[in-house]
């Protein structure tokens, strides 16, 4: 039921990130308030801040940057391949302009692994009511293609859904900070990308560890 329900709490079928044994500092329902700066930083600038947070969760340095740091690899796609070592900086910029949500999950995916951090029940019922709207919002558009009478809908759902994301992006960046802020580690690199998306190029060459591949599939992440 847990893919029907937008405020369903149960772990994501497959995730091998529930089997982590550590938790967040603080939940992304209460990171605004754990650091109200980073927050409205994040809601108004959220390119800036996905840039920033990416830097600081990479240790301050962007030497080991790679594309959303390999989490969305694709047959056709590979990070560590577009040029990274020679202009991380610009990269990161197109990453975070040109692939926004996808960005900020990966930095949080990368904490999450590198940190054995398990996802939090309240956060997934708020990723999952941000996708749950963004899917509406696209329904209600193509019945507006075939139904004028759907137009008002259509926009009022955009924009509610529009509205969501932007808080649901800046509440992930934000915890993703404050982690990073309040519990500083040494970055375990063994475990970077354990568990990247189908697809990518360890997938296919099966170095992936145990459940690889099953990381959660909602957006932002």
């Amino acid at each position: 039921m847990a893919d029907y329900n937008c405020l369903d709490a149960s772990p994501v079928p497959g995730d091998p990130r529930y089997g982590y044994q550590h938790n967040w500092n603080t939940g992304m329902l209460a990171s605004p308030c754990a650091d109200p700066c980073c927050f409205l930083g994040s809601l108004f600038f959220p390119c800036c801040s996905a840039m920033y947070v990416r830097k600081e969760v990479l240790g301050g340095s962007l030497e080991r940057y790679k594309c959303c740091q390999g989490y969305y690899d694709c047959m056709c796609f590979q990070a560590g391949s577009l040029g990274e070592e020679s202009m991380p900086e610009i990269c990161l910029c197109l990453e975070a302009l040109l692939c926004e949500a996808c960005s900020i999950s990966a930095t949080r995916m990368f904490i999450m692994d590198t940190r054995s951090i398990q996802p939090d029940p309240c956060d997934t019922r708020l990723i999952r009511l941000n996708n749950f709207l963004v899917l509406l919002s696209c329904i209600c558009h193509i019945l507006a293609m075939i139904d004028d009478s759907f137009d008002a809908a259509a926009e009022i759902v955009e924009l509610i859904s529009d509205i969501v994301y932007a808080l649901v992006a800046a509440c992930m960046l934000t915890q993703t900070h404050v982690e990073v802020k309040n519990a500083p580690k040494p970055i375990d690199w063994s475990k970077a990308n354990l568990y990247p998306r189908s697809g990518s190029k360890q997938m296919r060459n099966g170095e992936a560890g145990a459940g690889g591949g099953g990381g959660m599939r909602n957006v932002p992440q």
